[in-house]
């Protein structure tokens, strides 16, 4: 039996409202109810929930004080949100389905709350290295792939006489809107497992791209020496 019912989604008529830039969580993603002995979660939503780093979509489960719920693997519901509506009250017959005393399963849960709380803090705002040199190969892989079709124009522009030289540099230019817009772009266009999955793949790519762009710098050195070494030798 349901006890009360409440609803979490973009929509304005949401118990739980998210704001309208969370684009990937569906006007009613979900409700969250008490069936009598414990609390629950519903999701209905296009792209399922992450509650504890586990996928659901399209079915309910128990949930617990502290567990991380992340609404299309992106938006994280606070605690203190829901216990706006299922308030946490002490004693083993609470009418909210806690059946410890409050105390007691607030000490229980807090290491699980607080890797809750932690895994929802992903920084955007980095800058992604990936996207700045591998911007083609690396949007293809997070969600970006029109970087692919940007990076071809430019490639054909490049052949191009008069134009070549601003093809160039707008390359240039758009390889560091790239990374600085790239971290975002891809936490926003890519459905991820968790923040922790995102944000070690996000530092693998970097790791490659840095590695990648000094032995290019590396091989650009050496080349110029190598040209202006013929050059003198030619003419000496």
């Amino acid at each position: 039996m349901t006890l009360r019912e409440i609803s979490i989604g973009r929509s304005r008529y949401c118990d739980i409202t998210l704001d309208p830039r969370c684009s990937y969580a569906s006007s009613h993603h979900g409700t969250m109810y008490y069936d009598g002995t414990q609390l629950m979660f519903k999701d209905t939503s296009t792209n399922g929930t992450m509650i504890n780093n586990v996928n659901v979509k399209h079915r309910a489960i128990p949930i617990h004080r502290g567990d991380s719920i992340m609404l299309a693997g992106k938006y994280p519901i606070s605690w203190n949100q829901i216990d706006r509506y299922f308030p946490p009250t002490c004693g083993p017959q609470s009418r909210h389905g806690w059946t410890q005393p409050f105390a007691q399963q607030q000490q229980q849960q807090q290491p699980q709350q607080v890797m809750g709380m932690a895994s929802a803090n992903v920084d955007t705002s980095r800058f992604s290295w990936a996207a700045f040199f591998l911007s083609g190969i690396w949007g293809l892989f997070n969600g970006c792939w029109w970087m692919i079709l940007v990076n071809i124009g430019f490639f054909f522009l490049c052949f191009v006489p008069i134009i070549n030289f601003f093809a160039g540099i707008g390359s240039l230019i758009t390889s560091i809107v790239f990374g600085i817009n790239g971290t975002r772009w891809a936490w926003e266009n890519r459905t991820w497992r968790s923040p922790q999955e995102f944000i070690q793949t996000q530092e693998t790519w970097n790791k490659v791209a840095i590695i990648l762009f000094v032995i290019s710098i590396a091989l650009g050195i050496i080349g110029i020496f190598i040209f202006f070494g013929a050059i003198v030798s030619l003419f000496s």
